[in-house]
């Protein structure tokens, strides 16, 4: 076993090595990232330091307060006006449906826990907006479609994190319980709504608080500390009170993106510092696949790519018939939602953390995330090239 220090300086070097080796093949680095942590993980070569290991559950509820925040950039009222109807409606449609389809699927089909179809049913709606991207910028698409799905995969996230905050909030509750009666299911909804309150007013307030002080940060430095101490402070908060810090994140980021102008200060200062959190944060995430639980996960992990992107494009229809989208965005955009990477992987830790089978799901979402990362990028593509945008 080798020492802490050396331990971690290999994970970051391997993570990049296999990140550019991945990229270079087309596929997204995440995936890149992910392997390198099965191999190098207790499975593979074990030659992380336990220390580190054991340390991992600290490093992601740190590297996810970055990622919410980063997404909460979204939600200022300008972008929200620039996104117009179609966008907010697809959406919200296909977060919800998906949700919907896989929640039920693994209730009634495989007969899992309540609260366990409930968590990974959240999950399902988390995009990759990177391996997007990747695509409309290698094939230059433009179009409708392309706009439509850029947006949808900009914010969709956010909304699959809100979802997700409940979620967890009711299924913690619902694990603890015994029975199921109307009484029960009320007190545990109103708890989950009182987390999920919590979680967004303790955003909103560190960061008008913060953007009352932002003038005081004169240098690029001053703002890198205190933009790091506020996403600290934010997510320290609401794990003394078992609030969302994932959602008070996201709140933070839109409030300072909303009351600080201009605000990309606040937000670009980060580039330069979050890229080395996420690459380790992804390789810890795949030296914790437990491959013990590889074969339960089977019939789970089956249910759930089965039913996640149908319930997706199913979602982005119904959201694009009520909105009024042209006819490509209807039949296409769905199929565009297909990648799924960093938010699920993080939502998924969140569940290791606070379920009693946080493992299967973390395990579930990893193998089912690699898969996504394969084919979504060619989906993204064959979506444009039917539009005709390609």
């Amino acid at each position: 076993m080798l020492n802490p220090i050396l331990s971690l300086g290999l994970l970051v070097i391997a993570g990049f090595i296999f990140g550019r080796i991945f990229n270079k093949m087309g596929l997204p680095s995440v995936t890149g990232y992910i392997v390198s942590g099965i191999v190098m993980g207790p499975y593979g070569l074990n030659i992380i330091h336990k220390g580190i290991l054991n340390g991992s559950d600290f490093v992601s509820s740190v590297a996810l307060s970055f990622i919410a925040y980063t997404l909460g950039k979204s939600f200022t009222l300008k972008s929200l006006k620039k996104i117009g109807k179609s966008v907010l409606a697809i959406s919200i449609g296909e977060v919800v449906v998906s949700f919907l389809m896989v929640t039920l699927a693994l209730k009634f089909i495989l007969h899992q826990p309540l609260y366990l179809s409930i968590v990974i049913g959240a999950i399902a709606p988390a995009t990759a907006p990177a391996a997007v991207v990747m695509v409309v910028r290698e094939y230059r698409a433009k179009g409708p479609l392309t706009d439509t799905l850029l947006g949808v995969v900009a914010i969709d996230d956010a909304w699959g994190i809100m979802l997700f905050a409940f979620s967890i909030a009711l299924a913690r509750s619902l694990s603890m319980s015994k029975g199921i009666v109307f009484s029960s299911v009320f007190h545990q909804m109103s708890h989950a709504l009182l987390e999920v309150v919590g979680s967004l007013g303790i955003g909103f307030v560190v960061g008008y608080m913060f953007s009352k002080l932002f003038k005081y940060f004169k240098t690029p430095t001053h703002t890198l500390i205190g933009i790091i101490g506020v996403i600290l402070l934010t997510g320290g908060i609401c794990e003394e009170l078992k609030f969302s810090i994932l959602l008070s994140n996201m709140m933070l980021g839109a409030t300072i993106a909303n009351t600080i102008k201009p605000s990309t200060r606040a937000f670009d200062i980060l580039e330069g510092f979050d890229p080395p959190l996420y690459l380790l944060f992804f390789v810890l995430a795949g030296a914790s696949l437990e491959v013990t639980n590889l074969k339960a996960l089977g019939l789970i992990g089956l249910v759930y790519v089965l039913t996640r992107l149908p319930g997706e494009m199913l979602g982005a229809y119904i959201g694009a018939r009520i909105s009024k989208a042209p006819p490509n965005v209807r039949k296409y955009l769905g199929l565009g939602l297909a990648p799924q990477a960093g938010v699920a992987i993080g939502l998924a830790i969140i569940s290791k953390i606070y379920l009693p089978e946080g493992d299967l799901i973390l395990s579930t979402i990893i193998v089912t995330t690699v898969i996504y990362e394969l084919i979504g990028p060619p989906l993204v593509k064959l979506a444009l090239r039917k539009a005709k945008e390609i």
